[in-house]
């Protein structure tokens, strides 16, 4: 019964033995590369990257290696190589060996390769794929006013577009300029996909002529990036704003107080809000209608205004309106209006009639009645 035992054992002993006769050689060849991952996926020159290769045994028995190393190839340059000594790859195992790499100069595809030296037979090696891109995110203005104003609110609208064939994150947008003041001060997009796009919104007010920078931050991977558009901001008449137009003035003294009334008109093409009319010196604003409120102007609409003041020592005043835009930035025009020469000026109380009119009137009065008289002597002539 033992010597049978025996026999059993030394026979699967001999089975297996030649189940698992595969030399070193032939199971390094069932070693192989299944698969890699570059991030970011696609470089800018300069940038770094990890690159991750996945090992496989497929063999029965473990494989022993010496080393999984990368080359240096052309415009990629290895930074690390970890793996200078390694132990052993088990049968059905995966193994992943990561490095990091970083592209120098030119764009391209380069193919640095993935090495493995076996402890009893031979190495392997297999080209990793990394592609590299100096093609930046874009920027581009959708919208600006056709002018700026100092102290005027503009809307700014922002298109920012990836060309690029890889992501990337990350994605905000900053103004920035001297005498810039934006709202809001930044805003974040996030990740742009390849051929991906974003818009946004920026309401500027500039202090001064100067120059709005529109900065775009990223990262490309763990590489921290930034693109920037110039826009010149540059003063100007805006062609679109309210432009308020006095027409049909009438001056007239009651009792040592000027009355002028008229019409404004908005020639303009946006609202004017809050418009208020009044005089400036030397004319002095006095009641009843020191100021005179018109409210809301819209393009093209009319309305009629009555404002009373004092005077002394002149022939003209300033007629003064002031307005508001949609975002309340503050007009303000003046209008010469003559006191004089202009308009209709009617006598004040107490004061005595005027003496060439008082002649003017006896004249007349003495022309009618030598008519009569001489009509009536021409008619007892005639009779007799």
């Amino acid at each position: 019964m033992k010597r049978c035992l025996l026999f059993c054992a030394v026979f699967v002993l001999l089975v297996a033995g030649v189940v698992s006769g595969a030399t070193p050689q032939e199971n390094a060849a069932r070693v192989t590369v299944t698969g890699f991952s570059v991030d970011p996926a696609v470089l800018m020159p300069g940038d770094a990257a990890t690159v991750t290769v996945t090992v496989k045994n497929t063999a029965d028995e473990s494989v022993a290696l010496r080393s999984a190393r990368m080359f240096t190839e052309k415009n990629i340059v290895i930074l690390d190589n970890p793996y200078q000594t390694f132990g052993s790859i088990g049968p059905g195992n995966e193994v992943s060996f990561t490095f990091t790499v970083q592209a120098s100069t030119g764009d391209g595809i380069f193919y640095p390769p993935f090495v493995i030296d076996f402890r009893d037979a031979g190495s392997l090696r297999s080209p990793v794929t990394v592609k590299v891109e100096s093609t930046e995110p874009r920027i581009s203005i959708m919208e600006r006013p056709d002018s700026f104003s100092g102290g005027k609110k503009a809307t700014i609208k922002v298109k920012v577009s990836n060309p690029r064939s890889g992501e990337i994150n990350g994605v905000t947008v900053v103004p920035r300029g001297d005498g810039i003041e934006s709202t809001p001060t930044s805003v974040f997009i996030g990740a742009l996909a390849p051929d991906g796009m974003a818009e946004v919104s920026f309401e500027i007010t500039p202090s001064r002529e100067t120059d709005l920078l529109l900065n775009v931050d990223y990262r490309n991977g763990n590489n921290q990036r930034s693109t920037s558009a110039r826009l010149p901001i540059t003063f100007s008449e805006d062609k679109k704003q309210a432009e308020i137009v006095v027409s049909g003035i009438e001056v007239t003294r009651e009792g040592g107080v000027y009355r002028v009334s008229g019409d404004v008109t908005n020639a303009g093409l946006e609202v004017a809000k809050a418009v208020v009319i009044t005089v400036g010196a030397p004319a002095v604003p006095v009641e009843p209608n020191r100021v005179y409120p018109v409210a809301s102007l819209d393009p093209d609409d009319l309305s009629s205004f009555d404002v009373t003041f004092t005077a002394e020592d002149t022939d003209s005043v300033p007629l003064v309106i002031e307005y508001k835009d949609e975002d309340g930035n503050a007009y303000r025009s003046t209008v010469q209006i003559s006191i004089g020469s202009s308009g209709t000026v009617a006598p004040e109380e107490g004061e005595s009639f005027p003496v060439w009119a008082i002649a003017l009137i006896l004249l007349a009065v003495v022309a009618v009645g030598g008519v009569i008289v001489y009509s009536w002597k021409k008619a007892k002539q005639n009779s007799e």
